[in-house]
């Protein structure tokens, strides 16, 4: 009975352990949105000009 409750207990060690990367994985998304959008914004401008 204890090795199933351990067992049990076992996979959430890990969980905590990877907070820094998913808030560094949070992070690189953050910023690869941020710039994605600022290409969209000068792509749209361009087309802007473009067009008159």
């Amino acid at each position: 009975m204890r090795n199933i409750i351990s067992a049990a207990f076992h996979p959430l060690r890990p969980h905590r352990a990877t907070r820094g990367s998913r808030r560094m994985r949070e992070k690189r998304t953050a910023w690869a949105l941020i710039v994605f959008s600022i290409l969209l914004a000068c792509v749209e401008l361009y087309i802007v000009y473009a067009a008159l």
